[in-house]
Formats: C-alpha cells, structure tokens, sequence
C-alpha cells in the first residue's frame, strides 16, 4: 500500500505544478504538512464537481469535517497526520472552507466583481491562512494572506472558465460581461472576440491590483518566515500575465505554465525575499 506521504506528494507534485517549483522554499520541517495540507484542501474544494445534488455535496463536506476530527482512514488526513500538521492545525480550522464550499453546491452568481472577490476571499482566504498557520502560527492572523489566496484562487477561476462553462458554471460577473458584452454562450458557440480579452484582462489586473498591494505591506521579516505563500503568489502572478497575454487559450485548454520557467520564477521571488530581510 501506497504510503500516506507517497500519495499526497504524487497527487500534489506532478509535471507542471506550481507547488512543485515552490516547495523547495518552504521551511524544510514543514514541506511534507505543506503538500498534505494541500492535498486535504484540494479533496474539500473538489466536492462540488463529484456530486450532481447539494444534498449529497453537504453530506460529503459534512463527513470531512468529521474526518479531520476523527484522523478517518484517507490518504489526504493520514498524509496530514503522518507530517505532523495534523498536531498544529485543530480540525476546526478547517470549518470555514467547509462553509465556503459548500456555498458553490448552489452555483453562485455575482452581481458584481466585488461580489466575485469576495467569493476568492471566502474560498482562498482560509486555504492560505491554514497554510500560514502551519509554518507558524503568530503570523495567522494578517488580513494578506487571505489576499493572496484569493488571488491564487481568481487565477485558477479564469483559467479554467472555458472548462466550466461546457459544464454549465458560469461565474463571470454580470458587470464584467455587460461591460465587454460577453456571455457564456459565446464560449460554448466558439465565437469570443476582443470582447472577450478584454474581459479577462481587466479581471485579472482588479485581482492582482489587490493582492499585490497587500503583498506590498506585508514586513520583511514574515514575509521570509512565510516565503512559500510569497514565491507561491509570484508564480499564480506568472500564470496571471500568461493568461492575460493569450485570453483565447482559455477557451481550447487548461492553460499551463512550464516547470522551468516556474523554477526560475520561485528562485528569484525567494532571493528578493532574502536580501529584503
């Protein structure tokens, strides 16, 4: 049998994910809690797509509240256990993102961008402060590190709209798609045009105008302690310009940014850190 830490890495770490370009940064003793926890997070974010009934969806988040409480027999929470961050992180910490999934069982719908961020901020906020928590656990508290989760979750949000629109989500808000007279039948009917770059651009500068600013003030020295949510932020930026670069490919693919060029892109965002220090 596969062991606990074997299969998060192997889920976590493949060919082209960011986390296996940052995690090298992280703090040595925490790096195995990082991808568990990663691991752990990522299982309670995908019950929206494995149930077609809310009622099932709440059940399933149900059971991993239930889980993490009880260190049930699942790969994620023995990961978690087995890498020591299952003794830093009470399974409590977890009930937020719980509460904000199982608000996306019901297929949210935004008035307004504000109205999206706020949804990043409920879904990504609480998956960068666990993060946050686990290296250590004074610096849980900043307001940032929600922002750069959120962002780190809009990213992922734009990137994948041509795959949730064929599977009927549609999250763009409806004064981003006035604006740029844009609909989701145009991705199904492969008829998006400037409109439709537009769109993404200024979606994705709003996002990364808010999580660069709480970047920005965040001190020198926690921002070294907690220098894997930092280099991780700079290459969901990477992924951002690449997006931004060539909005179309969204609509034809899950776009992805290369190993090496995500390597060298974490080296120099954590030497920045360092010399700031």
């Amino acid at each position: 049998m596969e062991a606990p830490l074997d299969w998060s890495r192997a889920r976590m770490l493949g060919r082209g994910s960011p986390l296996a370009a940052s995690l090298h940064f992280a703090p040595e003793r925490w790096q195995d809690g990082i991808v568990a926890l990663r691991a752990v997070i990522s299982e309670i974010a995908a019950v929206p797509d494995t149930v077609s009934e809310a009622d099932v969806g709440r059940k399933k988040l149900a059971w991993w509240g239930d889980a993490l409480r009880d260190r049930a027999a699942h790969p994620a929470v023995e990961a978690l256990v087995a890498s020591g961050a299952a003794d830093r992180i009470a399974p409590a910490r977890f009930d937020s993102l719980i509460g904000s999934v199982a608000e996306v069982l019901e297929s949210p719908r935004f008035e307004r961008q504000e109205d999206a961020w706020r949804h990043c901020l409920a879904l990504g906020g609480p998956a960068a402060r666990l993060e946050a928590e686990l290296v250590d656990a004074d610096d849980v508290d900043r307001a940032d590190w929600s922002a750069l989760g959120a962002f780190a979750y809009l990213v992922r949000l734009v990137r994948d709209i041509g795959v949730d629109a064929r599977a009927n989500r549609w999250l763009v808000p409806l004064d981003l798609q006035a604006e740029y007279q844009v609909a989701r039948q145009d991705v199904l009917d492969g008829s998006a045009g400037r409109g439709w770059d537009g769109m993404i651009r200024a979606w994705l500068e709003e996002g990364s105008r808010q999580a660069v600013a709480a970047r920005d003030g965040i001190p020198a020295d926690v921002a070294w302690r907690q220098r894997h949510l930092l280099v991780a932020h700079e290459l969901d930026l990477r992924m951002a310009r690449l997006l931004a670069r060539h909005p179309r490919r969204i609509l034809e693919r899950r776009v992805r940014t290369g190993h090496a060029g995500n390597v060298w892109t974490a080296w120099r965002a954590a030497r920045r850190l360092r010399r700031a220090v």
